[in-house]
């Protein structure tokens, strides 16, 4: 990547690999499965066809990405595990993002985004991925399906960690249906656990289905220390 702070400086070393308008964004489409280019482009409106092609040379020349290969040039871009690596990273600007703007005094594009009931489903998926460190079980290891308005979902939880991916393709053990809607006011605790199951449909393992509802609507108590959580940043603002 041409652009540098000229630093020296491992913080400014990573900025200059990442810090480039809509690199984050680009990963965070590929935190949730491989996406085709065109794919990329309707889940990125804004960015122009040359920009995003020019983003995913410099993300693959990094190591960061994976490209499509000659022998398949209508194949999709996946993280590499380089790539992979950056999750925890991308989840704690989230959990930042969401106590930061609860907690400004004047209204913002990030606070509406917080309380809108109609998000993309990709973007309910990745805060259940997030929210379900607040609920954390190293008892478990599970593999479920969401469908969130129709659109399918795999969650893999396995070492207290839940990672989301789009498709239905893998077994699962649990499945649990709702709307965007029905998601996030849940996820927000404008529902409790009676009142989402009643807006669900849901069926397997009892146990497994448990802790997944449980992630979604924070009924177990948050064994994490030292972390403000933002389910509770959300419903304090409401």
């Amino acid at each position: 990547m041409a652009r540098t702070y000229n630093q020296e400086c491992i913080l400014a070393h990573a900025l200059d690999l990442l810090g480039e308008r809509w690199t984050l964004l680009i990963l965070r489409e590929l935190f949730l499965g491989p996406q085709r280019f065109g794919d990329l482009q309707a889940g990125l409106p804004g960015i122009g066809a040359n920009l995003l092609s020019k983003r995913l040379k410099e993300l693959e020349q990094a190591g960061l990405i994976i490209g499509p290969t000659s022998a398949d040039s209508r194949g999709g871009y996946k993280l590499s595990s380089s790539g992979e690596d950056l999750r925890p990273t991308v989840r704690a600007m989230m959990h930042w993002s969401i106590c930061y703007f609860m907690e400004r005094p004047e209204a913002s594009l990030a606070h509406q985004c917080i309380y809108s009931n109609d998000l993309r489903p990709d973007s309910v998926a990745l805060v259940i991925e997030l929210v379900a460190e607040e609920c954390p079980d190293d008892t478990l290891n599970y593999v479920a399906h969401l469908m969130i308005d129709d659109l399918a979902y795999t969650v893999y939880y396995m070492n207290g960690e839940m990672i989301a991916q789009r498709g239905a393709d893998a077994p699962a053990v649990a499945t649990v249906s709702a709307s965007v809607a029905t998601f996030m006011q849940a996820l927000r605790k404008e529902l409790s656990l009676a009142e989402a199951t009643k807006r669900m449909k849901f069926d397997g393992d009892e146990k497994v289905l448990s802790h997944l509802l449980a992630c979604i609507t924070h009924t177990d108590p948050v064994t994490k220390k030292a972390r403000s959580k933002p389910t509770e940043k959300m419903k304090a603002a409401s």
